[in-house]
């Protein structure tokens, strides 16, 4: 801060800039000749000063500090900080006051007499030393509102911020008497304010990394929340409907849906996670003429668009048009691509009750989760695949064992061909024979062979009957193997086909 002349006016900015340090030491002789302090005690003073501002972390804890140390060593009635809310109004947000005078801590003051040629004129580092509000040449209405507080005389020093706008005031009134305010004073209250203020902005900056650091933990988290559940799922459907609801969810929107390309103008929203109020679009098939296929090339290539408002930002008619049919006002739209460098399709939010300016945080959020969706979608393809082969292995097992079965009813089935064959030569010979004995006994009447010969023939006949039916049911099971057989190779067959698909 620079030096004043006059510690009785308006003072304004001229000659050497002087530190704290020098400021301290003028105050410092100014107040052995009156013996109110020793000079080491006001040494250290200066240390406690800087120490204890800069030891403050946060706005209220510094602007608190500032004023008691200024209410401490210069020995004011009151000092505050008055805060601009607007040209013509502001709030007490820090007092150090002497016991027996009206606090003002908290305070919303209209001042209509602090006209706005007066913020321009503190911004450029104006002071205002008083030492008789009544002589002054003040307004009456300003000085009716100093009397209200018992404002006998009081020193305005401006508190600005980095960016050169103006903070406030720091204010110190003498209530108890009037007062001529000395210039090591006046300095030493310049170089507070400035300290004040440069610890200000350093706590801001401190508040606003840990802000962002705040938002980069949730971002960083959310993402590993929705990726531990995509993870967790076993099917593409699971996989979509999780990344439209959690979008939804983290970035508050309106609407989400999933866009699967079918061809080049032509898409279909499979996931959608969305208000009562809307009309779903869950199954809708959309033909897009407008979305021309260099757009592809660009998804593909991890293009995110981000639209704050459809009106303004340039697009085709009847884009606009087919956005207006569903309620859009504004989007984002990020790539679902696959590891394999195919596009699946767009992961779309949709903002439908106002326009929305979208933060790049977000827009980096939702590209991130389109990555992650392209690899869980296509993991969980190669997974169903597997299923599907591992599910054919075991039908194919299953056919090795059928056939087995099959060969042992064949060979059961021969065997009894042969025995079925043994029969029907023993009947032939059996009637060879009778042949032979009815010749031979044409003229007697010896029936005994004859007796024999016949339940010999019956024996047989049972037998070749019995015979028969073990074929039959053998011939049964057989056929019903081979069915089974041929609809499990034919199922198989299927799987296989789906599964290439």
């Amino acid at each position: 801060m620079k030096c004043y002349k006059s510690p009785n006016q308006d003072l304004n900015n001229h000659g050497k800039f002087m530190t704290i340090e020098q400021d301290f030491s003028d105050f410092i002789k100014n107040n052995e000749q009156n013996n109110n302090l020793m000079k080491n005690d006001l040494l250290n003073l200066l240390t406690d000063t800087i120490k204890q501002i800069r030891g403050q972390q946060t706005e209220k804890g510094i602007l608190q500090t500032s004023v008691d140390i200024v209410h401490q060593i210069l020995e004011c009635d009151r000092v505050v900080v008055y805060s601009l809310l607007s040209e013509s109004q502001g709030k007490i947000i820090a007092e150090a006051l002497t016991p027996g005078f009206p606090p003002t801590i908290g305070s919303v003051i209209k001042d209509p007499c602090f006209e706005a040629r007066f913020i321009e004129q503190y911004q450029r580092g104006r002071v205002r030393a008083t030492p008789n509000i009544f002589e002054a040449g003040m307004s009456s209405c300003y000085i009716d509102n100093l009397e209200k507080i018992g404002v006998k005389a009081n020193l305005v020093i401006p508190l600005i911020n980095g960016d050169g706008s103006l903070f406030g005031l720091l204010v110190l009134h003498q209530c108890s008497e009037f007062r001529q305010w000395q210039q090591s004073e006046i300095n030493f209250g310049i170089q507070v304010a400035g300290l004040t203020m440069e610890q200000v902005e350093k706590a801001k900056e401190c508040h606003q990394l840990q802000v962002k650091l705040t938002q980069i933990t949730q971002w960083q988290d959310s993402l590993a929340k929705v990726t531990h559940e995509f993870h967790d799922a076993t099917k593409q459907s699971e996989v979509l409907q999780i990344a439209v609801d959690r979008v939804k969810e983290f970035l508050n929107s309106d609407r989400v849906v999933v866009y699967s390309l079918e061809a080049q103008d032509l898409g279909k929203i499979v996931a959608e996670s969305s208000l009562p109020a809307l009309a779903p679009l869950l199954g809708s098939v959309i033909k897009d003429p407008c979305f021309e296929y260099r757009y592809k090339d660009k998804y593909q290539q991890g293009r995110v668009r981000a639209i704050d408002n459809i009106y303004q930002a340039g697009m085709t008619a009847c884009y606009i048009e087919n956005l207006e049919k569903i309620a859009v006002k504004a989007n984002l739209v990020a790539p679902i691509n696959l590891p394999n460098g195919e596009l699946y399709g767009l992961l779309v939010v949709h903002q439908c009750f106002a326009f929305r300016e979208w933060q790049t945080k977000e827009i980096e959020w939702l590209k991130e989760i389109g990555i992650q969706m392209g690899a869980n979608l296509l993991r969980t393809d190669l997974a169903a695949k597997m299923k599907s082969l591992e599910t054919s292995f075991t039908k194919l097992d299953a056919s090795k064992n059928l056939i087995t079965v099959a060969k042992d009813k064949i060979g059961q089935i021969d065997k009894s061909m042969q025995n079925t064959m043994m029969i029907f030569s023993d009947i032939n010979n059996l009637q060879n024979l009778c042949f032979r004995e009815i010749n031979s006994i044409s003229n007697r009447k010896e029936t005994k062979v004859m007796q024999i010969i016949v339940k010999k023939i019956a024996l047989n006949i049972e037998k070749v009957k019995n015979s028969l039916s073990l074929f039959q049911a053998d011939t049964n099971q057989v056929e019903e193997l081979l069915k089974d057989l041929a609809t499990n190779l034919d199922g198989t067959e299927s799987e296989e086909i789906i599964s290439n698909q």
